[in-house]
């Protein structure tokens, strides 16, 4: 798969260290037999510095209308026909991803995302972030003032907090509501809608839904 990236000298992103920067880049060369790929410095030289410190790199390109996902190692300085290039060891895995409107993939427990938006009566509030797709997000709180939020009451100037991979905002529309009981303390979960979503920002999303769902193939 990635010799046809060589073929048709398609564009692919590399997206990489705490903060998510990315790089534009090309693959000019697949060497089967020692395991290796080349693909080009990107147009940053501090970007390109940063990125040989990194461990682990995502990087994402279409063909054919799919997406293609996989992630390598370290990017080792290598030249290639008199220009500088990076060498990384070829994938283990390539994911082939369609664009799943209403796909949800679920994020991380033990440290959670968080959202923070304004309810009705203009009280901040902040909820756990369950999981998320293309089109909207599910929440948690364990505030006993959110079991007042019903279907269809909307959550403005939502903030949402992906640490190292950035964060987004949205108006959000309650789509589905449901409680539970642990030990005697409720806990209560919304289905919302983004709303508001720039379309600038969809493609993040787009990588943010895609970085999880690999890491979740990947445990």
């Amino acid at each position: 798969m990635l010799r046809r990236f060589v073929r048709q000298m398609e564009f692919l992103n590399v997206t990489f260290g705490r903060h998510g920067e990315r790089i534009v880049t090309r693959i000019p060369a697949v060497d089967e037999r020692a395991g290796t790929f080349l693909y080009d410095y990107g147009a940053s030289e501090a970007e390109n510095l940063r990125l040989q410190e990194s461990e682990e790199n995502l990087f994402s390109g279409m063909q054919s209308g799919v997406h293609i996902q996989f992630v390598c190692g370290r990017a080792q300085p290598h030249m290639h026909e008199g220009l500088p290039a990076f060498k990384s060891q070829l994938p283990k895995n390539l994911y082939r991803i369609q664009r799943r409107e209403h796909f949800r993939v679920e994020t991380p427990i033990a440290n959670p995302y968080i959202c923070t938006a304004t309810l009705p009566d203009k009280r901040r509030i902040s909820f756990d972030i369950v999981d998320l797709s293309l089109t909207g997000i599910r929440l948690r709180s364990t505030d006993a003032s959110t079991g007042e939020l019903a279907i269809g009451m909307t959550l403005s100037d939502a903030t949402f907090d992906y640490r190292d991979l950035g964060v987004m905002q949205s108006e959000l529309r309650i789509t589905f509501v449901h409680n539970s009981q642990t030990f005697n303390d409720p806990i209560y979960h919304f289905g919302c809608r983004f709303l508001t979503l720039p379309k600038a920002k969809e493609a993040s999303l787009q990588r943010l839904v895609t970085f999880l769902e690999l890491s979740r193939n990947r445990r």
